[in-house]
């Protein structure tokens, strides 16, 4: 065992796991599974083969599998509960209901899943997934997503670093229903490394319910906890780039050639495109994740990634003239059409040394395409007031609460433990010399007058930065930050024109609005939920006046 099963006392863990203990529970394995997932009444079993199946003990001529939810096709963060964040009452009320759960689910034919999580040796935790036997296909996902409990993965735990941590329990029934919860519930005991998933049929709930856990756990050993991606490019050293989904996150993470302006010498060497962890102490950043969880919204029916496709969920399926089954993609059938796949479509390592470039991706038209970050504190200040919007159909929300601006600390809606202990992290990774930017990969500008940054220029600008080609000349109305000064001649002749930040008081008021934006929403972190030091605000206030100085200059005399 490379886990230490030192557990502090918690009737939430201890509720969870004697439920994995129970008659009607038993051990399966990713080939059960996967026999059991063909004769799951809504699963469709595809004519398109699964890429190497034999790797999960799966046989030769298996087959990519099809699962469909119904309604709720995203994520349900509404449906989050923190068990540190309850008092008396609310812990008893939701005990409660927890052992009623697992009591009802006891009495139905149940399967444990075993598996590892992360894809380096210094850094390996053992997870159990508790689930009905009726929730098949999800589990078979679970275990692809992640590293089932088999060799080789089996034998490199057998030798991993030990780590002071209870494994990870999730426990997951789709089939609960409560009317109080009629979303659903997530109860989440991250100081035990437990979640329990009520009433939520979505794959991607178990799947960043682990992960929730597993950063978390990263965190109380001195790593920085990321949902981002990261990659190498040639020698330099990595880049790391943070953004909610729908950001450009996993574009610029998986692109192999920047759209062919990397060299032949310029090989890109992905790490993963979702979630990894920093240790600050080993110099090492670490995928969670063998695979790609990836949106299939641009997957034509010839694409070549099809070849790599273990799973899908969410997407149509048609009949073909032979008789076949094949999927259709491209969100035909409902928004964020899902797939789990190999990352052999690309040249990809587990693991690397620290990244030596972090960019914040945010969706904030008041920012120009790129900008470098020159203090330390600013940059986490920037980070943990991220802004972007969200991406169509990931997330269980009002369809008007799409169209609005949100702040995300550091994109990570996952994260459980205190918002302050990412600060300080990012904050010593920052001091150990990498270098923070900020992409805006939206458009820039204000009101109607907007342009597009196409996905092209945000390449061009990562390619740039690792070859460090840009010249840095003050922004003098956002104090700490810099801006190209030799743009025009890496991004088109039209840089400036397009997005030089001007001086004119209609765009310094909605630079100081959004700004204000992020003070507000740190200064409400800090008074409210005491959880923000006025270390990563006074940057950004200290910015905003400078803007105040500018458009009212009568004040400060």
């Amino acid at each position: 065992m490379a886990t230490v099963q030192q557990i502090p006392l918690s009737p939430w863990r201890a509720i969870i796991e004697t439920g994995l203990y129970a008659n009607s529970v038993y051990k399966t394995s990713m080939a059960e599974l996967y026999e059991l997932s063909l004769r799951q009444p809504e699963i469709v079993a595809t004519s398109h083969p699964m890429y190497n199946p034999s790797q999960f003990g799966l046989p030769e001529d298996a087959v990519v599998l099809v699962s469909n939810d119904g309604s709720v096709v995203g994520r349900t963060a509404r449906a989050r509960l923190l068990v540190r964040t309850f008092d008396k009452d609310q812990s008893d009320r939701i005990q409660a209901l927890l052992r009623e759960a697992v009591y009802q689910f006891n009495k139905r034919p149940a399967l444990h899943l075993e598996g590892v999580i992360g894809l380096h040796s210094d850094f390996m935790i053992r997870a159990h997934l508790l689930s009905p036997a009726t929730d098949a296909k999800n589990m078979l996902d679970w275990g692809i997503n992640f590293c089932p409990f088999i060799k080789p993965w089996k034998d490199i735990y057998a030798k991993s670093r030990i780590i002071n941590e209870p494994d990870i329990i999730a426990f997951a029934d789709p089939e609960w229903s409560h009317p109080d919860y009629p979303n659903g519930c997530v109860i989440i005991d991250e100081l035990t490394n437990c979640i329990a998933i009520l009433g939520l049929r979505y794959f991607g709930e178990r799947k960043k319910g682990t992960l929730t856990l597993a950063w978390t756990i990263g965190v109380r050993h001195n790593m920085v906890a990321c949902h981002g991606g990261i990659k190498k490019i040639g020698n330099m050293p990595p880049v790391a780039v943070f953004g909610l989904c729908g950001s450009g996150k996993s574009s610029i993470t998986n692109s192999l050639d920047h759209e062919g302006m990397l060299t032949a010498e310029e090989k890109v060497t992905v790490i993963h495109d979702d979630a990894f962890l920093i240790d600050l102490e080993r110099d090492f950043s670490v995928a969670l994740e063998p695979s790609l969880f990836d949106k299939t919204d641009a997957v034509t029916s010839e694409d070549a990634q099809l070849k790599f496709f273990y799973s899908a969920q969410n997407v149509g399926v048609m009949a073909t003239a032979d008789g076949g089954k094949r999927m259709v993609n491209g969100d035909v059938r409902n928004n964020n059409g899902r797939c789990l796949k190999s990352r052999d479509m690309f040249r990809h390592a587990g693991h690397c040394e620290r990244p030596g470039i972090l960019i914040w991706l945010q969706k904030d038209t008041s920012l120009p395409p790129i900008s470098k970050v020159t203090s330390s504190s600013l940059a986490v200040a920037m980070g943990a007031s991220l802004s972007t919007m969200r991406a169509k159909g990931v997330e269980n929300v009002d369809a008007l609460e799409l169209e609005k601006l949100v702040i995300e600390p550091f994109a990570n809606p996952f994260r459980v433990h205190s918002l302050l202990e990412d600060c300080e992290q990012f904050r010593k990774l920052f001091k150990m010399g990498c270098e923070c930017f900020i992409m805006n990969t939206h458009a820039f500008g204000v009101g109607d007058e907007l342009e597009d940054i196409p996905k092209e220029l945000s390449l061009a600008i990562v390619t740039a930065l690792v070859r460090g080609n840009i010249q840095w000349r003050e922004w003098r109305t956002f104090k700490g930050l810099l801006v190209p000064k030799n743009g025009n001649d890496y991004f088109g002749t039209d840089f400036d024109r397009k997005y030089k930040p001007s001086r004119n008081s209609g765009y310094l008021r909605f630079q100081r609005d959004r700004m204000q934006d992020r003070i507000t929403f740190l200064s409400r972190k800090r008074d409210e939920e005491h959880d923000m030091a006025n270390t990563f605000i006074a940057p950004l206030v200290s910015a905003r006046l400078t803007i105040d100085r500018i458009l009212e200059p009568d004040l400060y005399r």
